[in-house]
């Protein structure tokens, strides 16, 4: 499933809290409501909120990314880009030199330019872990 790797990583907690970025955070990772307002101290959901704002997520967001790519995609390169989007932010990515290595297959540059493994300036081990899975699963295939 596409989501898979975000859910593994992510995890899921019903009530906010601060991620290692430093932004209010609920449910699979969500920093804002569907309506686009903010995540809270304070806040709690359900999770079938949580599970549908992962959903809306990807579908408004991730999918679109997918149709920027001049190839098909696996569905594990699907799921990777999704992890990737979904934590680094859809227009960084987009911007990033591993987008255009992905649209050119230069398999070279996509490994070299996977390389979001910090927050707030330093190296998060969690972080380094979940690229280099989100990598696997983006080149085993290829």
């Amino acid at each position: 499933m596409i989501d898979t790797l975000i859910r593994k990583w992510e995890g899921c907690r019903l009530v906010a809290y601060k991620c290692s970025a430093g932004k209010w955070t609920i449910g699979w990772g969500s920093t804002n409501y569907a309506d686009g307002k903010s995540v809270r101290e304070g806040d709690e959901i359900s999770q079938d909120l949580a599970d549908a704002l992962l959903i809306n997520y990807i579908q408004k967001n991730i999918y679109p990314v997918f149709d920027k790519i001049p190839y098909k995609l696996t569905e594990d390169q699907k799921g990777a880009i999704a992890s990737l989007c979904y934590n680094v932010g859809v227009p960084a990515f987009l911007k990033s030199k591993c987008f255009k290595a992905i649209c050119e297959k230069d398999y070279g540059s996509i490994v070299k330019n996977w390389d979001w493994n910090k927050a707030n300036g330093k190296v998060i081990k969690g972080l380094v872990k979940r690229r280099i899975e989100e990598l696997y699963n983006f080149t085993k295939d290829i």
